[in-house]
């Protein structure tokens, strides 16, 4: 037992000595409860972290182990050779010195490693998050920013002392100490200097060497704590003002001769500035202002310069904010940004003059990856020459379009909203582009789509002979689309002319427009949805806005079509002037949904057909409010239900439909093809028919029934029962 112990430990170190370095994970200061212990643990967990360290953990992981080593000494478990030996740990020689704090309003994590030998930081990266659970999702990309640092060389660069950052009197001394380590995090990635922070990351290696001095490691792991130099130059950092500006001044001090070797200052208008003020300081400080500069704000005029500016954003490690000004139009290969470990947003805007970027070859033009955003701006247009896959495809990622930018002529989809991307249209164009699902836009699983302003229009989804043909303004597949304002229109597919939503995707509509879209009829098949079309387990929420004035061409729902398992709610907002065969404003078809708790459906109209506001054949209508208002049909001015479909009026009002035959107000097809019921509300005497039941009719074998007298919120109607007892006269 004893021999086996001991062969085991002494494998044990020897192996240590070939293994990586060790690194001490302490609990992050900051935070609540235990918040700072848990992120530390999080963050040894990391595989980027893993890959370069050995984690040394020292939040309550360390007193299992402790426990354990109790337990084996009281217990006798372990013969007394091996017992000292058992409770004798490696030593770390790098510390994780991490704080979860705050700079002004908005919140900071940051992480530094210390070399515990010379106290010299080595690493690290700062982050901001709205809420603690968000700091999670950062602990990867912090991982892989600080293990790639931690491969540089600086053994020959100056050394430099931070200390924190002097504030006026009174200002919160974690201020001072934030700012230091953010303005640390900064000098480190200049490369210019080797950074040795005088910040409260100190104390935590302060004390995690006195943990290991104090017996936890054994003699050979302790390090020589100062054996290092010190740092002959101090970096002194000082808020001021100069009457109404405020600013950080910074200066670089030899401290043998007293001489100022750098300095410089940066404005600020709040501590919320702090971070891209110590950014801007320690570039500077280091020479890299200008170039830096330049790198975030190019001008180019042709594809080399362009794709050259490309590659040197996507290797800067600092990340922030680019912007590549087009002077000049060109074609260009396929571009994919990357991040390098850094967030980055990047924004592409012409001239004063209108520029173009077209691609030159058939996949995508850009791929936006996760943590990178991608602004298109005023004055740009991105061509995709119709061939390219899409023109901009979101791979987790984020695209924001603004005012003046154009994307078109895709030969699929205009842009591709891909897993857990994001895309925001503030305003712009998507229009000319062709596509089998969503000829504008197609959000797919896990994607999101907000419109906020800008124009959809002019794409197509249509196919012959061939698969899809559906959204020719916007397709959502189990993804999310929230429009509040806007417009859609003119768009054309064989499903769902302005938008199309499936496989349990979602859109909102708050405001904007979907308006003069049309689904055709191809080969005798699609033709429904003029506007909307919602199937296969969609649902939409109209909460504002108007959906007016499109088409179908020999198929249902001019407006709105609701198939299987979609669901359409309606609390606010106009569905109106819509025109089609059958459901001039909204078509409820096979197992499709709709509730109408508000809004207006109004002035829609059937080309011959039936049901000019609403035509409910095999789904389901519940109108608790709202108003279904001046439509026209054949049959069933205001609404027709048939094959097995079912309207259930609880409230809102029916009024001034017409019929060129009957059932002004309501038409039911036979008693047990289609099922009304009225509970509530009011279907009024303004609804007219050339023939009978200009309130509501229903016709059956059997004979008919109609009511041509207004039935106010105290009269049911029930299309199943005869005479007084159903309503009827």
């Amino acid at each position: 037992m004893r021999r086996i112990s001991i062969a085991l430990l002494t494998l044990a170190l020897t192996n240590a000595v070939w293994a990586k370095d060790r690194l001490a994970i302490l609990p992050f200061t900051g935070g609540q409860g235990e918040e700072g212990e848990t992120i530390a643990e999080l963050f040894s967990f990391q595989k980027e972290l893993t890959a370069v360290f050995d984690p040394v953990p020292r939040t309550s992981i360390n007193a299992a182990i402790r426990n354990e080593h109790r337990f084996q000494r009281d217990s006798g478990m372990t013969d007394p050779e091996t017992i000292a030996a058992l409770g004798r740990q490696l030593g770390a020689q790098y510390v994780v010195a991490g704080s979860i704090t705050k700079l002004g309003v908005r919140n900071l994590l940051i992480i530094a490693i210390l070399k515990i030998e010379d106290l010299r930081q080595i690493a690290g990266d700062v982050q901001f998050y709205g809420t603690i659970e968000e700091i999670r999702g950062k602990l990867p990309g912090m991982a892989k920013a600080i293990a790639t640092a931690s491969a540089a060389r600086v053994s020959q660069l100056p050394m430099l002392a931070v200390p924190p950052v002097q504030l006026s009197a009174g200002t919160d001394a974690r201020d001072a100490d934030t700012l230091a380590q953010i303005l640390s995090v900064y000098l480190i990635r200049s490369g210019i200097y080797a950074i040795y922070p005088r910040a409260k990351s100190l104390e935590q290696v302060l004390k995690e060497y006195g943990n290991q001095f104090g017996g936890d490691v054994a003699e050979e792991y302790l390090p020589k704590l100062g054996a290092g130099t010190n740092p002959r130059l101090t970096l002194s950092v000082s808020a001021r003002r100069l009457g109404g500006i405020t600013m950080f001044n910074a200066a670089v001090i030899n401290l043998e001769t007293g001489v100022q070797t750098a300095g410089d200052t940066a404005d600020y208008r709040s501590f919320d500035d702090g971070m891209a003020a110590m950014e801007e300081l320690s570039l500077k400080l280091t020479g890299g202002w200008e170039a830096v500069q330049k790198l975030r704000n190019a001008s180019v005029a042709t594809e080399t310069a362009f794709r050259e500016a490309v590659a040197a954003i996507n290797a800067d490690r600092a990340g922030g904010a680019y912007t590549i000004t087009l002077s000049g139009s060109f074609a260009s290969a396929p571009v994919t940004f990357t991040t390098s470990g850094a967030a980055k947003t990047v924004t592409i805007k012409g001239d004063r003059s209108s520029r173009a970027i077209s691609n030159s070859g058939d996949k995508m033009l850009f791929t936006v990856p996760e943590g990178v955003t991608l602004v298109l701006d005023a004055n740009l247009s991105l061509d995709g020459n119709g061939k390219s896959w899409c023109i901009v495809y979101i791979d987790g990622g984020e695209l924001v379009m603004k005012g003046g930018s154009t994307v078109r002529d895709a030969q699929w989809t205009g842009v591709l909203v891909g897993d857990g991307g994001n895309f925001t249209m503030q305003g712009g164009i998507i229009s000319g582009n062709t596509g089998r699902n969503g000829g504008g836009v197609a959000v797919n699983s896990g994607g999101s789509f907000t419109m906020e302003g800008g124009t959809i229009s002019g794409n197509t989804a249509v196919r012959n002979n061939d698969s899809g043909g559906v959204g020719g303004g916007v397709y959502v597949y189990n993804g999310t689309f929230t429009m509040r304002n806007g417009t859609i229109r003119d768009n054309t597919s064989l499903w769902g002319g302005g938008v199309y939503v499936d496989n349990s995707g979602s859109f909102t509509m708050q405001g904007g427009t979907i308006s003069g879209n049309t689904a055709v009829r191809n080969n005798d098949s699609g033709g429904s949805g003029g506007g909307v079309a919602v199937n296969s387990g969609g649902s939409f929420t109209m909460e504002g806005g108007t959906i007016s004035g499109n088409t179908t061409s020999g198929g249902g729902g001019g407006g709105v079509y609701v198939g299987s398992d979609g669901t359409f709610t309606m609390r606010n907002g106009t569905i109106r002037d819509n025109t089609s065969l059958w459901g001039g404003g909204v078509y409820v078809g096979n197992s499709g949904s709709f509730t109408m708790q508000g809004g207006t459906i109004s002035g829609n109209t059937t080309s011959g057909g039936s049901g000019g506001g609403v035509e409910v054949r095999g789904g389901s209508f519940t109108m608790t409010g709202g108003a279904i208002t001046a439509n026209m049909a054949n049959w069933g001015g205001g609404v027709y239900v048939d094959n097995s479909g079912s309207f259930t009026m609880e409230g809102g009002t029916i009024s001034g439909n017409t019929t060129s035959s009957v059932g002004g107000g309501v038409y039911v097809q036979g008693e047990r093809e289609g099922v009304f019921t009225k509970r509530g509300g009011t279907i009024d005497a303004t609804n007219s028919a050339s023939g009978a039941g200009k309130v509501a009719y229903v016709y059956s074998d059997s004979g008919f029934k109609q009511r041509n007298t207004a039935a106010g919120p105290s009269v049911n109607l029930d299309s199943r029962r005869g005479g007084a007892a159903g309503g009827w006269e």
